[in-house]
């Protein structure tokens, strides 16, 4: 083939750039703005911690930061003409604090006092009381979605106490509301029922 038969080198164009190119160097710049984006905080959920302790055989919470110990049941001091509820005083560590018998102030009936029962030192209405409790059980923190609202049949007479039922299981926990606990009712019967002192 002559000279002039031989295609110009200058006049042979350059291969062509795939049609999906550009759409693929979009979707990478755009990929790479994405990454480049500092990371939306994830949603926060709000959790509680609770003491939980049984009254017979139902588990209730009180709100952790407003108990301050848990000691064991020593002597309690019988005082005349206390409030009901009140099951009498206790020496912790020479501060005399009053004894609330929670067990009816929950509408439940009294019971023996046992090895396994505790008084729950709590602070409410700027006060010290001791609050006597079958056994303590757990810390467990629950979160705001698993407290569901009190359901209108109340657990026991009178429970605006009741701050709402956390499922965290197959039994529910009643939380409880600690200062209307400890507001009590003046007119309410005294506490009635089983007192024996814990033995050893």
């Amino acid at each position: 083939m002559s000279s002039d038969e031989r295609p110009d080198a200058s006049a042979v164009s350059a291969p062509a750039v795939p049609a999906s190119r550009p759409a693929r160097d979009s979707l990478l710049a755009f990929a790479d703005s994405i990454l480049a984006r500092p990371a939306a905080p994830a949603p926060a959920v709000e959790v509680h911690p609770y003491l939980t302790f049984f009254l017979r055989h139902e588990e209730f919470g009180l709100p952790l930061l407003r108990s301050r110990e848990i000691v064991r049941v020593g002597e309690i001091t019988r005082i005349p003409e206390a409030p009901p509820h009140v099951r009498g005083v206790l020496n912790v560590r020479g501060r005399v604090v009053p004894i609330v018998e929670l067990r009816t102030r929950l509408g439940l009936q009294a019971a023996p006092l046992t090895l396994r029962s505790r008084v729950i030192i709590v602070e409410a209405h700027g006060r010290l009381f001791g609050l006597l409790v079958d056994r303590v059980s757990r810390i467990a923190k629950i979160s705001a979605s698993a407290i569901k609202p009190a359901p209108a049949q109340a657990p026991s007479p009178g429970a605006d106490h009741v701050t709402g039922i956390a499922e965290m299981g197959a039994e529910p926990i009643v939380l409880l509301d600690l200062d209307k606990v400890l507001l009590l009712n003046p007119t309410a019967p005294s506490p009635t029922g089983a007192t024996a002192e814990p033995r050893g």
